[in-house]
Order: structure tokens, then sequence, then C-alpha cells
């Protein structure tokens, strides 16, 4: 009698498996990768760099730990360009709200010159 592909993909292990997919397996294991068919079978797919992974974390906490003061600390903290610390708060920079005012100062944003 032969088994559905169902029962065979029950009882699958690595060494079933072609040579191009077992890291895959290794990896994630043989569930994650008969998981993997199911929502992306036959199609490529993109595996991103573990620092892509962690990109939005990482800007948020810029953006959150952002001064006024600090890009240069910050871009040597997250292991990121100054350029990409300035474009991250960029907003916070043009609207002045990162800015310490010194106290009687005047911000020529708030009378509209």
């Amino acid at each position: 009698m032969m088994e559905s592909d169902r029962e065979i993909l029950e009882s699958l292990t690595v060494d079933d498996l072609q040579e191009q997919h077992r890291g895959i397996a290794e990896a994630v294991g043989v569930e994650g990768l008969i998981s993997l068919t199911d929502v992306y079978g036959g199609s490529s797919i993109y595996i991103p760099q573990k620092k892509e992974l962690v990109k939005n974390r990482v800007y948020r906490n810029i953006l959150h730990e952002y001064d006024g003061t600090n890009i240069k600390e910050l871009a040597v903290r997250y292991n990121v360009c100054e350029s990409t610390v300035y474009n991250i708060v960029r907003d916070k920079i043009i609207k002045g709200s990162a800015r310490q005012q010194i106290p009687g100062q005047i911000n020529f944003a708030d009378i509209g010159i």
C-alpha cells in the first residue's frame, strides 16, 4: 500500500530531503521547512541579515534617546553612521522638539519669523 503525501510529510527526516533543502531544514527543522512550503512553496524568498531584523527597533531607540546633542554617541552605540542618525531624527531637529532651550531664550519658529 502506498503512503499518502501527508503521511510521508509527517515522517520526513533531514536524510529524506534533497541536498539543497537540508540546510534550511537543519536551521528551522523539518516541520519549519514544511510550514515554509505552505506559505512560500515554489517561490523565491529573501532571508534578511540579522541587522535588518533589528533595524526598526534600533531606529526607534535612536529616536527615543536623541536629546539634540548626541548624534555621534548614538551612531557609535548603535553601529550606524552619523548621517543615518541624522536622517532618523531629522523631523525632531526641524520641529525643534529635541533642542534644549535655555530659559528665556526665544525660538524664532515659535514667533513665526
